[in-house]
Parts: structure tokens; sequence; C-alpha cells
């Protein structure tokens, strides 16, 4: 596991732990009493990146009922990109991988406030935790391959998988991305994920959070992303993201109301607050 983001995951939880103890100006704002959220997140988690949407349906003053639908790009812990010795114009590429690996996620869960905020800097701290299905991507890289003369000329190219018979020498670089996409197989796994959000917003209407968490996700079969390293079925994550979205009044009398009205009371209630909202 990369060290690096371990130590970035370990510092946000501590400073966002700190922040509980900021004082700030009283919330006087109109709340929304009756309230789902939708919301969208990006994500760093240790072995790659995505992206998240999540729709929480309030149960009650403290809990929410969450969906949560994740795609990310999984990286295997030994890749290293490399350039020819020989020519540093061409595309870096990953010496020994075999398959770049995409993960589509569909989870369902409980979100519990365990604090929550005051004035209008403070923070809310929530738990929540999720499990569901998770759906495995697999599409085979292609490399170029030179044919090169007993001097080093070249005389011919062509894309190719990557197998250990092809020498570091005579690779000229990645493949065209799209190549190999109707080679893609599907594999179906398992996942679950808990952690804690930290929601910072200003403004009732208005959801910005940092989040931390982790993340258990396993497969029938190892995952072949290198060819020359070993490959589990295993994957399990360190995570930090950041959450933006809004609040949805689901009240009868905000679902009777059109668009227009809904944006003129909005700006009408911004210009009677004593402060500006961020």
């Amino acid at each position: 596991m990369d060290m690096r983001k371990t130590s970035l995951i370990l510092l946000f939880a501590m400073l966002a732990s700190g922040s509980l103890l900021a004082q700030g100006e009283i919330d006087e704002q109109m709340r929304v009493m009756l309230r789902d959220e939708s919301t969208f997140a990006a994500f760093l988690n240790s072995n790659g990146f995505g992206a998240n949407y999540r729709y929480g349906y309030w149960r009650n003053a403290r809990n929410q009922f969450i969906l949560d639908a994740d795609f990310a790009y999984v990286k295997h812990p030994k890749e290293y990109k490399t350039t020819l010795s020989y020519n540093y114009s061409t595309h870096r590429y990953i010496l020994g991988k075999q398959n770049l690996f995409w993960e589509l996620k569909g989870t369902a869960g409980w979100q519990k406030e365990l604090y929550r905020k005051i004035d209008r800097t403070g923070i809310s701290v929530r738990m929540f935790y999720a499990g569901g299905v998770s759906v495995g991507f697999l599409k085979p890289i292609y490399y170029k391959v030179l044919t090169l003369s007993p001097v080093g000329q070249i005389l011919d190219e062509e894309y190719l998988k990557y197998t250990p018979s092809i020498h570091q020498e005579t690779i000229g670089g990645r493949g065209p991305f799209f190549k190999g996409f109707n080679e893609i197989k599907v594999v179906p796994g398992l996942t679950g994920k808990t952690g804690f959000s930290f929601e910072y917003s200003q403004k009732d209407a208005i959801v910005h959070a940092l989040e931390a968490a982790v993340s258990l996700t396993v497969y029938p079969k190892n995952i072949n992303i290198m060819a020359t390293e070993k490959n589990n079925f295993l994957f399990f994550n360190l995570i930090v993201g950041y959450r933006f979205g809004r609040i949805i009044d689901i009240s009868e009398a905000s679902r009777s109301r059109t668009w227009k009205e809904k944006r003129a009371e909005r700006k009408a209630q911004k210009d009677t607050l004593p402060y500006p909202m961020y």
C-alpha cells in the first residue's frame, strides 16, 4: 500500500476531527424540514480513483437510507510507468501490465448523523455503511511491438498483447486506448464500505463534505491486472473524497410549486439574510 496515500488519509481524519471544536455565527436561516439529499463525489483510494453518486432518503431526524453508485479505476500496487531508453518522445507505458480494470458498484445502506452542526461554521459528523454488488471490467492492453534489424533499424511494427516473450527493447510504447474494447471481460463480485462524512456547508440547501472510508471488494477469481506480478481477488482500500450536492425538499407544498416559484423564493430568502451565504 502506498504510504503517502495512507499518511494523507490519516492527516485528513485528524484535521477533520480537530475542526469540530470550532465556533462560529449562530445559524438563523430557514431550514428545509422534509428533505432528501442528491450528491456527487470524487475520491482517491489506495489503489486508484473514481466518482460516486449518492441519493439519501431521510427516515427520521438522524438517519438516512442511502443508495450509492461508484465507478472507479483500479491499479496494481506494482505498476511503474517507463519510457523507451532510446526514444523519450514515445507514450509512457507500464511494462508487464496485462489488463486495464474498472469497477462499477451499486450499494445500499444507512447514514447516521452523530453530531449536528449548530452554527454556520460548524461541522456535521455522519457515519455511513453500505454493501452491495461490484461488476469488474477487464480490458486487454496492447503494446506497439517493433521488429528491429541487427543494427537497430525499425523494419516493422504491430500491436500485440503483452506476453513474457516480448522483450522491453522491442516495445515502441503503448497501443491505442480503444483497441481491445471488443474483448472486455466482466467479473461480478461483492463489496462493502464504511466511513465518516464531515459536512461543512454554510447553506442549508447545499451539501459540501469531506469523507474518509474503508472498503472491501471480493471477486470469485484473481483479477489479472499484471502479467509479471501476483494478482489478487480481494481488494481492501482506504478512501478519501470530496462530496457536493443539494437538499431536495420532498414536502407536498414544495412539489406543488413550479420551478419559477421555487427560484423566486430562494432569491427572496437570500436577499433577506443578514449575512452572505457561501
